[in-house]
């Protein structure tokens, strides 16, 4: 048996461990009772705000590759990002999601190591943007209620760690020679992935440096160009602040004020850090459930209040995603399978 599949399996397990003790919980709580007097309006319009919220995840991405110098339309960039959330959502290898958008741009004919670029790129700022909007939670919860923030020093340190990341990386970035090493030795499963799916067996080796060199080059321009990387992370900080709206609106929902604004956007980014731990389970179901409740009561929200905000607020920003990301890959299914077999021959 292979490990990626012993992995998997151990994953998969241990997230049904999870989702089964929610379900104790739904019994023993009296959750139903508190989700039956949801305004149902209030939900409808979160699912509304949601799909402007996938737009401009898309649309971070797509100032990316127009900053790149790639002359690429805004429903294109939306189209691919959206059918490659979809694998993130449904399927155990989370990584494709980044993988698929540069095979997907590649088969529109456009640059594929300059996509590739731009995506690890958006991941690096999608990092600031979270640094930020955690930062400023917990300065907002500080200030607004000092006796609560004894609850959120280990977000300090997670803040701390991940900002000096983020700035080790851009600097990093600006060093063409350096990027062109990483790429060939630490980027190898991604770019055996892309070069699978994309360029005929044949061509594998007359490819590879000549898609390092690009990539470097496309992260090197992108570093020393701050326009686009700011306007992307205003666009992030911008997507996070509406999912942390409908998160609001979902405690509004329910008639309780017991939470303010800000520590519902904390538990917010937990549940962001939990989705993008990468071992092996589709959305991270479970997980990212439990770890909100227990977040929500931890921050004093009954726990009958806690998992039926949680089960709301992942009804809205994960299976409503699934739906609209699944009608959006529907229109490149060939290209997404010949991501997924690719991926099968690479693991």
């Amino acid at each position: 048996m292979k490990y990626s599949t012993v992995r998997w399996a151990l994953a998969l397990s241990f997230g049904l461990v999870m989702i089964f003790m929610l379900l104790i919980l739904t019994r023993e709580t009296d959750v139903l009772s508190v989700i039956d007097r949801t305004d149902p309006k209030l939900l409808l319009g979160g699912a509304a705000l949601e799909v402007f919220g996938l737009f401009l995840y898309a649309l971070s991405w797509h100032v990316l590759l127009r900053s790149s110098g790639m002359r690429v339309r805004l429903t294109k960039s939306i189209q691919i990002t959206w059918a490659s959330l979809f694998l993130l959502y449904v399927t155990p290898a989370g990584v494709l999601m980044d993988v698929s958008r540069a095979i997907l741009m590649g088969k529109e004919g456009k640059d594929t190591p300059a996509s590739t670029a731009s995506v690890i790129m958006q991941r690096v700022i999608y990092a600031f943007a979270y640094a930020l909007l955690t930062t400023s939670s917990i300065f907002m919860i500080y200030f607004s209620d000092r006796a609560r923030f004894h609850l959120i020093y280990p977000f300090m340190i997670f803040v701390t760690l991940t900002v000096a990341a983020g700035f080790l990386i851009l600097i990093a970035a600006s060093h063409r020679g350096l990027v062109r090493w990483l790429s060939r030795h630490l980027l190898s499963f991604y770019y055996r992935v892309i070069k699978k799916a994309v360029f005929p067996e044949e061509d594998v080796t007359r490819s590879v440096e000549s898609s390092v060199q690009g990539f470097s080059a496309a992260i090197s321009d992108m570093a020393r160009s701050p326009k686009g990387a700011i306007l992307s992370l205003a666009i992030i900080l911008a997507r996070l602040s509406v999912a942390a709206g409908i998160s609001y609106g979902v405690f509004i929902s329910l008639n309780y004020y017991g939470i303010n604004f800000w520590e519902i956007t904390l538990v917010m980014l937990v549940g962001e850090f939990v989705t993008s731990v990468p071992i092996g389970i589709p959305g991270m179901l479970g997980f990212v459930e439990a770890a909100m409740t227990l977040s929500y009561a931890a921050l004093g929200v009954p726990l009958a209040v806690a998992l039926a905000a949680t089960l709301l607020i992942r009804l809205i920003l994960y299976w409503w995603d699934v739906v609209v990301t699944g009608i959006t890959a529907t229109v490149y299914s060939g290209g997404i399978r010949s991501v997924l077999s690719a991926s099968e021959q690479g693991s």
